[in-house]
């Protein structure tokens, strides 16, 4: 798998998702095409708007219908359409996107823009597209399919809460240091271009090496996400270089526009190496809360400070907790691997890499997880996996652990310990031996993923 070429643009006929579907009831399942854009657009500003029309939900629409999207664009998104009505009332799109386990690349696929009009819920519409979804995401070879979405709804179609998503701490304006009588600000920001690539590109793969999963960005990526296109653009990050008042560039900060829970998002912050982030954070903090005042204005919301989203660690934590003084929890990403053992082979190298440096280095023998309903079974010898491969549990063979489903992808993508599972599930349980094998084989890690899309 390679990140060098230009886009992950994957473009699929009619034949290799399927020809349209008849629903019934004069509803019809099919390939968006460029035309339904707007329509698409005003039944995505109306659901996720709610009590109003939400343009930035139907700008975010636009953007990844367009044909130039190197993503996405019409032939990864799907509709239902009334043809009674002649209008759409539900569509799914799949976002293509390699992410890292471990500095080990895999491709995923991220369903998004989920949305059915309220008058024709709980028909199985959404159930319909995801059924095309995934075999669209199989067919682009993806091993693993995430998604960010409402409490519990995912859980219907096979995925499970896998890993952080968001999370924090929150700067409170009451707390924003002013500057003291005849002081200067020591930094200054300015709107990234494309020359500072080269620069941000490299502080932004060392901190994705912090993360046991992270979202690489190719340079065509960093170009796209700095496109100053002629279409309304929702979600647009206006990057800033964070640079010292005689022009040096020290580091790079990805405030939005978002007011969530009463807090401006800032989803990235960077230091070059030899940085103080202690030293940057109080002009920062000044710079942001105007911004947010203006924000939430324009959004008619309430702002009581800057929400650092960087999931549960981070530098910055550490070093200004008198600034950054509140937590605020993750939610999490649904993830779904519809081949377990397949993504195990393929982080293999990882597995090994942990079984050198723990208590049980040079392993042989067998591992059986249990499911309860399906199992798989792990072989090593001499520290290397030999095999991976699907296993039946009974009751005479129970295995060697036993997770309830779908929650082993907890474990494998270091979200929780094994000890903290089976602390919550009474059906979590684990033989002494597996429970240090496992242990050592996926241990819990830090995961901060900043998707595409």
């Amino acid at each position: 798998m390679s990140l060098k070429s230009k886009t992950l643009k994957q473009e699929f006929t009619l034949a290799q998702v399927g020809q349209p579907r008849d629903l019934g009831g004069g509803l019809v399942l099919r390939r968006a095409a460029t035309e339904d854009t707007e329509p698409l657009a005003q039944l995505v500003g109306r659901v996720f708007g709610r009590e109003t029309f939400s343009e930035h939900a139907a700008a975010y629409a636009r953007d990844l219908m367009r044909a130039s999207h190197p993503v996405i664009g019409p032939s990864n998104t799907l509709v239902v359409e009334d043809t009674r009505a002649r209008k759409l009332v539900s569509t799914v799109c799949l976002i293509p996107q390699t992410w890292t386990y471990a500095g080990i690349l895999f491709s995923v696929g991220r369903p998004e823009m989920v949305a059915t009009d309220p008058a024709y819920r709980r028909r199985g519409l959404v159930r319909e597209q995801f059924q095309v979804i995934h075999a669209m995401s199989a067919a682009m070879g993806h091993l693993v399919q995430g998604i960010t979405g409402i409490p519990w709804y995912y859980r219907q179609f096979e995925y499970e809460y896998a890993l952080d998503l968001g999370g924090g701490r929150i700067a409170y304006f009451s707390n924003v240091p002013m500057l003291k009588e005849g002081e200067n600000e020591s930094y200054r920001l300015r709107e990234m271009t494309l020359d500072d690539i080269p620069f941000v590109s490299a502080l932004y793969d060392r901190d994705c090496a912090r993360s046991l999963v992270a979202c690489p960005r190719p340079e065509w990526l960093w170009r796209f996400m700095l496109d100053d296109a002629p279409e309304p653009r929702a979600w647009r990050t206006p990057l800033q270089i964070i640079e010292s008042i005689d022009g040096q560039a020290v580091g790079y900060v990805a405030p939005s526009s978002e007011i969530w829970s009463d807090a401006l998002v800032v989803d990235e912050l960077a230091m070059s190496a030899g940085q103080s982030i202690r030293a940057v954070l109080p002009m920062l903090l000044r710079w942001l809360k105007p911004r947010g005042e203006a924000a939430a204005a324009k959004q008619n919301k309430t702002v009581k400070g800057i929400l650092f989203a960087f999931g549960r660690e981070h530098p910055a934590y550490d070093a200004a907790p008198d600034l950054l003084s509140q937590n605020r929890p993750p939610y999490g990403w649904y993830l779904r691997v519809p081949d377990v053992p397949s993504f195990i082979r393929h982080i293999a190298p990882a597995l090994e890499a942990r079984l050198a440096r723990s208590s049980v280095a040079g392993y042989s023998g067998e591992l059986k997880i249990s499911e309860y309903r399906r199992g798989y079974k792990l072989v090593f010898q001499n520290g290397k996996l030999g095999t991976a491969e699907t296993w039946q549990p009974t009751v005479e063979d129970g295995g060697d652990c036993g997770f309830p489903p779908g929650t082993f992808l907890r474990v494998l993508f270091g979200e929780k310990s094994l000890g903290e599972l089976r602390a919550f599930y009474p059906d979590c349980s684990a033989k002494d031996d597996a429970a240090v094998l496992l242990d050592a084989l996926f241990p819990k890690q830090y995961s901060c993923v900043m998707p595409v899309g």
